[in-house]
């Protein structure tokens, strides 16, 4: 079993559903106990506080792009733990309604839409990189941070910017899965100290 009060960061990497992404993202908060876990999925969200957990269970809303039964298991635990869940990233991922029907496969991208992805993409990096640098000088303890797992790839930024971390992902045969994969699936970990 990995130790892991050495590192400074922990990243999960989240499959966006097409696993069963809970149940190890439950196993290590439950081991590490952080002050703080990160998520990409909670969006521009903060629970930091009993009603406020209390304020998203009763509205059970996340966004337009994340249904609140998506990340329910982890604010419950969250909330149950007194851990602090941080949301990451822009609201609706910074996409606006046209974006949001390419993303989900409703309208084909144009030449500028892809360029708006890149720059929405850009901004949410930056967003990724200024919440992990804040909550870092609030907490001793591991941060963990949910991310999707594309945002996990070795020439990810935030990979290549940060030390002193570990990080756990899907894999099959070793290799980082990004889409869905049938077969026996794995959790791989990476150090970088």
């Amino acid at each position: 079993m990995t130790d892991y009060k050495f590192f400074s960061f922990i990243f999960i990497g989240d499959t966006h559903g097409f696993l069963d992404d809970f149940k190890k993202q439950k196993e290590i908060i439950e081991q590490v106990k952080p002050d703080f876990v990160l998520s990409e999925q909670l969006q521009d969200k903060i629970l930091d506080s009993e009603q406020k957990y209390n304020n998203i269970i009763r509205t059970k809303f996340i966004s337009d792009m994340t249904k609140f039964e998506e990340v329910k298991d982890l604010i419950l635990l969250c909330q149950k733990l007194k851990i602090k869940l941080i949301g990451m990233d822009l609201f609706n991922f910074g996409f606006d309604t046209r974006m949001q029907e390419i993303v989900n496969g409703l309208k084909q991208a144009t030449k500028e839409d892809e360029k708006l992805f890149e720059s929405i993409l850009k901004k949410r990096q930056d967003k990724h990189k200024d919440v992990i640098s804040k909550y870092q000088k609030l907490s001793d303890k591991p941060i963990i941070i949910i991310l999707g797992s594309w945002h996990l790839r070795d020439d990810s930024e935030i990979i290549k910017k940060l030390n002193n971390y570990l990080v756990v992902y899907p894999c099959k045969d070793g290799e980082l899965i990004l889409e869905p994969t049938s077969g026996k699936i794995d959790y791989c970990e990476k150090i970088k100290k």
